[in-house]
């Protein structure tokens, strides 16, 4: 199974890199996490709302054919942790790619929302987008512990 966050981030700090790297490498062998983060267009005198879309359009761009994607939007539904476990099963048994859309700071376009199988809210707040990938690294590691029937989910 093939899980990729991509994003649209100027800069991973390091610690959120490191840390998502500890969630990524403590999932069994079949299971891949990665994080690609992707350079957003330069603000410059574009309007916030050409600014989501050519992000739209670089996250879009960026999704694997025959893909199953999830964003990350406030709007979303809200999921418990057992909610997240049962689609992280389902996840498995499709057996496509599992991306994850995270956008810069102005969200996501509705382009990507469109073209989203799922629409995930990690919380009613507004997050820092460079902390989100962490959150879903952490969310995923989370899940996969209760298939296993490990105790870190407690």
């Amino acid at each position: 199974m093939k899980l990729t966050v991509l994003s649209i981030i100027k800069s991973k700090p390091s610690w959120v890199t490191e840390q998502f790297s500890t969630y990524s490498s403590r999932l069994n062998k079949s299971i891949q996490l990665n994080w690609k983060g992707l350079e957003p267009v330069k603000n410059g005198k574009a309007s916030e709302k050409d600014q989501i879309k050519e992000n739209g359009k670089k996250l879009l761009a960026s999704i694997p054919d025959n893909s199953f994607v999830i964003a990350l939007d406030q709007k979303g539904d809200n999921w418990n942790t057992q909610k997240l476990k049962n689609n992280f099963e389902d996840w498995i048994s499709i057996n496509k790619e599992i991306i994850f859309l995270v956008g810069g700071q102005e969200g996501l376009s509705k382009d990507c929302l469109n073209r989203s199988n799922l629409i995930w809210s990690l919380s009613n707040l507004t997050l820092p987008h460079s902390f989100v990938p962490l959150i879903v690294a952490e969310q995923i590691f989370r899940a996969w512990s209760m298939t296993q029937n490990h105790p870190y989910h407690r």
